[in-house]
């Protein structure tokens, strides 16, 4: 009888992290929200691909006074839980990506401004990987982040953020000016992404560091299949 039990036991386990694995390797919650978006918002552009796409040009200034002209395309999308058509006018011009790095880890301290971050896996976005590494330190110095923004122009700030989970899902980012306000997160286990853009029209740059709560068990996983 105890060893049915146990086999019981053992079979219930590996029915779980199969699942776990099915779940992770396949983005099951990922698809079934593009679906659910898919059915919120449905976007007509592709619909009326034979329609001449719509275009508009407006001046603009950068953080310096000088003028430069933006595209942009207008897209239609339709919300199909209200039928209402909703209008957004899209920059034609893509963003420069100078880096664009995720780790997971802990925070290990925060002195002088700057966060010190022990790495424990490193994840790449695409194609998407999760790589066990030997652990070592990554340094983000926050004096080297800009985050004064100028709203009459087209030059926004660089920025420092966390996801609260506890929070509505509108209202989920809480963002900082400085690393001692991310003194309530060392030592918990996060995903931190650093990245910088440039942009296209003024050569601006813009950093971001973002994190959220993570799990080592998921990242174990993920790392053994990818």
């Amino acid at each position: 009888m105890r060893k049915k039990k146990i086999i019981t036991i053992i079979v219930a386990a590996v029915c779980v992290l199969a699942g776990v694995f099915f779940i992770v390797r396949f983005d099951v919650v990922g698809r079934i929200n593009d679906t659910i978006g898919h059915y919120i918002f449905q976007d007509k552009t592709e619909v009326e691909e034979e329609g001449p796409e719509e275009l508009r040009y407006e001046t603009e200034v950068d953080k310096d006074g000088n003028e430069f002209v933006v595209e942009y395309r207008k897209q239609i999308f339709t919300d199909l839980i209200t039928g209402e058509e909703v209008e957004i006018w899209e920059d034609t011009a893509e963003k420069t990506i100078i880096y664009n790095n995720t780790y997971e880890g802990r925070i290990e301290k925060i002195e002088d401004n700057k966060i010190y971050f022990m790495v424990d896996f490193e994840v790449k976005e695409d194609p998407y990987t999760v790589e066990n590494v030997k652990d070592y330190q990554v340094v983000f110095d926050i004096d080297t982040y800009d985050f004064e923004s100028d709203p009459s122009s087209h030059y926004w700030g660089d920025s420092l953020k966390y996801l609260n989970e506890d929070q509505d899902i509108w209202g989920n980012f809480v963002y900082f000016n400085s690393a001692d306000e991310l003194e309530f997160l060392v030592g918990e286990y996060l995903s931190v992404q650093a990245f910088m853009n440039e942009d296209y029209y003024t050569g601006d740059r813009y950093k971001s560091l973002f994190f959220q709560p993570s799990s080592p068990i998921k990242s174990f996983i993920l790392s053994l299949f990818f």
